[in-house]
């Protein structure tokens, strides 16, 4: 149990560290006009700070910041939302374990919500772009975003994960209810 304990704390400081730069990197990606920051001089080791649009929503993005708009605010500040989330189920999922709770009801609801906020992070990856065209070609009448539902392997990937690890808090729950059951009948 003590190993447990040191390996979740080892986890849970990198897992601070990942949601200290994720908020760096939403402030800077926000504020600062360019959307991020290079750290480091030539020819010595550059450390990029910021936020950009990447993967299935990059063609959105170029075509909002050829249109004027934000692409950063509109798409990158979503895109970042769903590791928010998943950052602070870890963060709780591991807390738990360093109080020696393993086998707990609040850790099969962290395995719960962590695979549903996969699965919804699938569906945000395919409506929210959708969304996002429609909305802003009827406030803007000169405007025409190309409407598209992308997503590729690493989202289809994402979407099985989530649902694994859904099964996962299943079986869990099913054991945790067979050895509350079999306690009551010793």
């Amino acid at each position: 149990m003590n190993r447990i304990k040191a390996l979740s704390l080892l986890v849970k400081l990198g897992l601070y560290f990942t949601l200290l730069s994720m908020c760096l990197s939403l402030l800077i990606g926000v504020f600062h006009q360019q959307h991020h920051v290079v750290i480091g001089g030539e020819g010595g080791m550059k450390a990029w700070l910021g936020l950009e649009v990447s993967g299935n929503w990059q063609p959105l993005a170029d075509q909002l910041a050829l249109s004027g708009f934000n692409e950063v605010l509109i798409l990158g500040v979503i895109q970042l939302a769903p590791l928010l989330v998943i950052n602070g189920l870890l963060l709780r999922l591991f807390s738990l374990y360093q109080q020696g709770r393993v086998f707990d009801l609040a850790n099969i609801n962290c395995f719960r919500y962590l695979g549903w906020t996969l699965v919804g992070q699938f569906l945000l990856n395919i409506i929210y772009p959708l969304l996002v065209t429609s909305t802003m070609n009827s406030i803007y009448a000169d405007l025409t975003l190309t409407r598209s539902i992308t997503f590729g392997e690493n989202d289809i990937a994402m979407l099985l994960v989530g649902f694994i690890i859904i099964v996962i808090a299943e079986v869990m729950r099913q054991g945790l209810m067979l050895q509350s059951e079999q306690e009551l009948t010793i």
